[in-house]
């Protein structure tokens, strides 16, 4: 009687299915769509002025690398991130415009996040991809806490704004193993490790400066930027209330430990529930 041959593992450890959504948005309509506040409207619209080139560079380095495996589970999570990756990068885009008709520079913003972008290009394709799989990681760990407070955010946000950021965090989540997963796979173990956290302390450090000049320049708008109450309601949301950046320290710090994987923190419960919110099921893709 022959033994039956087990299957390989996957190269993908991803909890979950997900498909690309080709969603549409009207966010950015409101000046200070956030409860009438300039200051933390300011910081939600500096993030979104990272997207677009920060998306692009994402799905460059992992189209760089994905030819070296031939996983079909993770191949076609490759497919589904670099789908979501383009609306994402579009979607911000097309906000971007609506603020800047507003009177903010955002173009400028998004010009300077791309010369950002453009050092990570010429660097190693591995270590681009290791500085993606660390900016996902901060992307992921952002939504989550997002997702964690998100009727909080109902209440303080214009409903066009709250479905465009929720919906971002929900594929955010869906696919925060993609990348990470892909790295592993063409890389040796100790290599994998230093890139990582090489990079984790790269981007913390380059994330975070960018990010703080693009509020500074949206406050400067508003005669704001050296305002200390302005500052202390942007500090007071990043580290009190919602607190993403104290809530998230000891996910970014799990990033250090060498058997660390993104699904360890499994938080699928956010996306059924926003699944059901918005008629899917598990296996559906929408249109």
């Amino acid at each position: 009687m022959s033994t039956p041959r087990s299957e390989t593992p996957s190269l993908s450890r991803s909890e979950i299915p997900f498909a690309a959504r080709n969603r549409h948005f009207k966010a950015g309509q409101e000046k200070y769509w956030y409860n009438g506040d300039p200051a933390v409207s300011a910081y939600f619209n500096a993030l979104s002025a990272l997207f677009p080139a920060g998306e692009t560079f994402f799905c460059d380095s992992v189209r760089a690398l994905r030819d070296r495996v031939d996983d079909p589970k993770l191949l076609a999570e490759v497919k589904e991130f670099l789908a979501q990756e383009a609306i994402h990068s579009r979607e911000h885009h097309i906000y971007n415009k609506r603020i800047t008709e507003q009177g903010y520079p955002m173009d400028k913003l998004e010009r300077r996040s791309e010369q950002m972008q453009a050092m990570g290009r010429l660097l190693p394709k591995k270590l681009q991809l290791g500085l993606t799989i660390a900016l996902e990681h901060y992307t992921a760990i952002i939504s989550d806490c997002l997702l964690d407070v998100r009727e909080h955010f109902a209440a303080h946000v214009t409903p066009t704004d709250y479905e465009f950021w929720i919906w971002h965090c929900v594929e955010e989540t869906e696919h925060k193993s993609v990348a990470y997963d892909l790295l592993r796979a063409v890389t040796s173990p100790l290599g994998f490790y230093f890139i990582r956290v090489f990079s984790l302390f790269a981007t913390t450090l380059s994330f975070n400066a960018i990010l703080m000049w693009h509020i500074w320049t949206l406050l400067k708008v508003d005669r704001l930027q050296w305002n200390a109450r302005a500052w202390g309601r942007i500090l007071h949301y990043q580290w009190v209330f919602p607190g993403a950046w104290r809530v998230c320290f000891p996910a970014w710090l799990a990033w250090l430990k060498p058997g660390f994987h993104p699904w360890q923190d499994d938080n699928r419960e956010h996306v059924a529930t926003w699944k059901a919110e918005n008629g899917e099921t598990e296996n559906a893709s929408a249109a």
